[in-house]
């Protein structure tokens, strides 16, 4: 197995640590830069996720989407609940998306954009990396890392 930071093969025991929110597998040389990460458990909600992710594979939603939703919302004169219900959803579902605390499922996405006549995705360019020919590319070869200076 391969150091994600550098890219140098792990011998001995491997180290899992957190780079700014990212969990990385990585080599003792390596450990330092990050957080020791503790073991997590993975809860899977039916219908809403806690994470931004891709809509459609070219596609993902835009940034601001839940303050957008609020604004044409208010805009038409609606409430939550009348929202909701031209939806076929929950108005709880309708508050925690209006406050950035969800991120809705593709076909919520999709019945928000026609009832309120908006576009709430947006076209992702890919992000094309240039590989060296005999090594496979590591987070070290995409991210500079700026360590802290000791005091």
């Amino acid at each position: 197995m391969e150091c994600e930071i550098c890219g140098s093969k792990i011998v001995g025991k491997k180290y899992t640590i957190i780079v700014e929110g990212s969990e990385l597998t990585v080599c003792e040389r390596c450990k330092e830069l990050g957080i020791e990460a503790k073991p997590t458990r993975v809860v899977v909600k039916k219908r809403v996720s806690k994470t931004p992710k891709p809509i459609v594979e070219d596609y993902e939603l835009v940034e601001n989407f839940h303050e957008i939703i609020k604004r044409e919302r208010e805009r038409k004169g609606w409430t939550q609940e009348d929202l909701a219900k031209r939806i076929q959803e929950k108005a709880t579902l309708i508050r925690k998306i209006e406050k950035g605390e969800i991120t809705p499922e593709k076909d919520v996405v999709e019945k928000l954009e026609r009832v309120l006549g908006i576009s709430l995705r947006e076209k992702v360019e890919e992000v094309k990396i240039q590989k060296s020919k005999s090594i496979t590319p590591t987070l070290g070869d995409v991210v500079v890392i700026r360590r802290k200076k000791r005091s």
